[in-house]
């Protein structure tokens, strides 16, 4: 899929890493000459720093991880084409000071090689091309976090490789007593309602699990949809549901709906006028009764700070 400007802009990357490689590798001094040989989930094997004193998320979901695993981050970090700036949910304290650059939906390795980094954590494993690109500009531990399941267990599996069980280990404790909290006062005062995550594009309505919103759904047990095709864990066993605007009576019996937005907050599906002018939409429990609740479309694609931040939308949404 890569065009040949992206093809011309990874060359020119490799061409000026070549360039610079001497006086990086006399730069590094003692703090690079400590590292270990780990296998990633490619197959290739990485020679890496055991203490990476300037690591770089290539994805949103990679550097909350590397914040989460406790990293150095190199100073200045990728974002996407429509963040200004890091998500409003992420830890804030490790953040400051750092720089940008955009780094979705296109790729940008000169923008990466300008880092100099010399750690690099690649969620997107599904785009095979990326790998070799970036271990020629620093070792680089490829996975694929966007492959449909459960975003843990590669985060479990990356942090035992990166030898950072602990801190794996301190956010999950943490995150599931949240949980255990949460689930305790919903079961308290009777909270039991049928949930659903839900878009509206190309003039129809879509029920599914993808990410985080199922996972939290099936981590507080509650109800989720059949509507979303998934198991009782939030992971999908189908296809998502599509609903015209004149099948949008099919939504009766949910309860309560949560949405993606922008990172403002706008863009929430209530306030698309295809539907605030349908009679069926306006007719539905959810829409009536103003239980459709959005958040930040990017807390989906499976983080430590995604998956909290929405446990704190549900929570705050069911329990006020």
């Amino acid at each position: 899929m890569r065009s040949r400007a992206l093809a011309l802009l990874a060359a020119s990357a490799v061409a000026a890493l070549a360039l610079t490689s001497c006086a990086s590798q006399a730069s590094g001094g003692a703090a690079s000459a400590e590292t270990v040989s780990l296998k990633t989930p490619t197959g290739v094997t990485i020679e890496m720093p055991k203490e990476p004193k300037a690591a770089l998320g290539f994805y949103t979901t990679d550097l909350d991880i590397l914040m989460t695993l406790g990293f150095h981050l190199a100073d200045t970090q990728p974002v996407r084409e429509d963040f200004k700036t890091f998500p409003a949910y992420f830890p804030q304290e490790p953040l400051k000071g750092l720089k940008t650059f955009v780094n979705f939906p296109e790729y940008n390795f000169e923008g990466v090689l300008a880092v100099n980094p010399d750690f690099i954590l690649n969620g997107i494993g599904s785009n095979t091309d990326l790998d070799p690109k970036l271990q020629k500009i620093a070792p680089t531990y490829t996975y694929n976090a966007f492959a449909g399941n459960d975003w843990r267990d590669p985060f479990k599996q990356l942090a035992t490789d990166l030898g950072r069980t602990d801190e794996y280990n301190k956010w999950t404790a943490d995150y599931q007593a949240k949980v255990a909290d949460v689930r305790k006062r919903l079961d308290e005062r009777g909270i039991h309602p049928v949930v659903a995550d839900m878009a509206f594009r190309d003039g129809q309505v879509s029920v599914g699990c993808y990410g985080v919103p199922c996972l939290v759904f099936g981590d507080l047990r509650l109800t989720i949809t059949p509507l979303a095709n998934a198991d009782a864990k939030g992971l999908p066993v189908g296809d998502s549901t599509a609903f015209s605007l004149e099948q949008l009576g099919g939504l009766e019996g949910i309860d309560a709906v949560f949405a993606g937005t922008n990172e403002d907050g706008s863009g929430l599906l209530t306030t698309d006028e295809a539907l605030k002018s349908n009679a069926i939409w306006n007719r539905l429990p959810f829409v009536t009764n103003n239980t459709v609740y959005g958040y930040n479309y990017e807390m989906a694609y499976g983080s430590p700070s995604g998956q909290t931040a929405f446990l704190e939308v549900v929570e705050k949404a069911l329990l006020g």
